[in-house]
């Protein structure tokens, strides 16, 4: 579906679209010219982040209205938001990521807190629910491919994370963690079949790969020092991005993002010079990723690294803190940039 058919779908739905003014600022890193916008919040709202884009410029996410709750939206190749709505009784809501038909997943949040992992179809009124585990009071939806199989997972009523992959009926195949594994979830499916994701195994996070028969195979990536590892995306390439880390430790640990070959082989992904730290949690189909590298002080920077590994500073432009988490194959990514008055809001980067 185009982009003009997409967006008098949004209308005839009767989503409220945003007035925010958009923003737009270039920055010099130190190898291309980047130009950085502030996409703006639902009307009334503080703070909004995007976390994904398709290849036709629209992105999804988040954003608080006037109220203060955190909505499920969409920008416009435009820039222009739409509320994407909620599951009936839910209160709000994030989108993760579109595909190029304009299909978005994410979670739909009721008033107690609790999680259902969601569907936004652009020929639809409003979201449907993924089947989730019996009792599962918390289920996410993290990523769809251009046939519309959908992976993400689903907590037991213990809150005990299980892989999910949801045909495009809506039907839940749950998905094995490792020999062993205790818990798992998954990330990204690619259109050949494959997901990625994490088993946890003692304790202990473990990327792994599943192939499109649902078979998990660990995929390792744990760098020396760390003991853990997870995977965020896989292309149709085969090549897929995520991160080694020590459990427990956040971002002190450092988190190093790494990238994994067709062969299954790992390379880490250098964080811009000075800093010790990065994560990635995206990769385009022409082999670009996206994530952040940040400082000893702990200040995010919005970067990509190109096919080559090459890291590009996105963040530049922003006085403080900054991430990506989608790049499209043209090049576009998104994020969130904070503002000069220290509101956190969605940002859209272009090279």
């Amino acid at each position: 579906m185009n982009i003009r058919a997409f967006s008098r779908t949004l209308r005839r739905t009767g989503l409220v679209l945003g007035t925010t003014a958009l923003v737009t600022v270039t920055a010099l890193p130190a190898h291309a010219a980047v130009t950085v916008t502030d996409l703006g919040t639902l009307p009334g709202g503080t703070s909004s982040l995007a976390y994904g884009i398709n290849q036709w410029g629209v992105a999804v996410g988040y954003s608080t209205n006037a109220e203060g709750v955190t909505r499920p939206v969409r920008w416009a190749a435009n820039g222009s938001i739409s509320d994407l709505g909620t599951l009936p009784g839910d209160v709000g809501g994030t989108a993760f990521v579109i595909n190029p038909a304009g299909i978005a997943v994410g979670r739909s949040l009721g008033a107690d807190k609790s999680e259902h992992a969601a569907v936004w179809r652009p020929w639809s009124s409003g979201p449907t629910q993924l089947e989730a585990l019996p009792g599962s009071v918390k289920s996410r939806a993290y990523g769809i491919n251009s046939l519309g199989d959908i992976v993400g997972f689903s907590a037991t009523p213990e809150n005990v994370y299980k892989a999910m992959r949801w045909k495009p009926s809506g039907k839940a195949v749950p998905l094995a963690p490792l020999p062993g594994g205790t818990a798992s979830s998954a990330g990204q499916i690619n259109d050949q079949g494959t997901a990625v994701g994490y088993s946890l195994q003692n304790g202990f996070q473990n990327a792994v790969r599943w192939n499109a028969d649902g078979t998990p195979v660990a995929l390792g990536g744990i760098l020396p020092g760390d003991d853990s590892s997870q995977s965020s995306w896989i292309n149709n390439s085969g090549i897929a991005v995520g991160n080694s880390f020590k459990a427990g430790q956040g971002y002190n640990g450092p988190y190093r993002a790494v990238r994994w070959n067709r062969a299954g082989q790992v390379v880490p992904l250098t964080p811009l010079p000075g800093h010790t730290g990065s994560a990635a949690y995206f990769i385009s189909g022409n082999g670009v990723a996206a994530g952040f590298s940040y400082t000893p002080g702990g200040v995010f920077h919005a970067v990509t690294w190109d096919e080559k590994g090459k890291v590009t500073d996105l963040g530049v432009a922003s006085p403080g803190p900054s991430e990506a988490y989608g790049v499209n194959d043209a090049g576009t990514a998104v994020g969130y940039l904070t503002t000069s008055g220290g509101a956190a809001h969605a940002a859209r980067w272009r090279g």
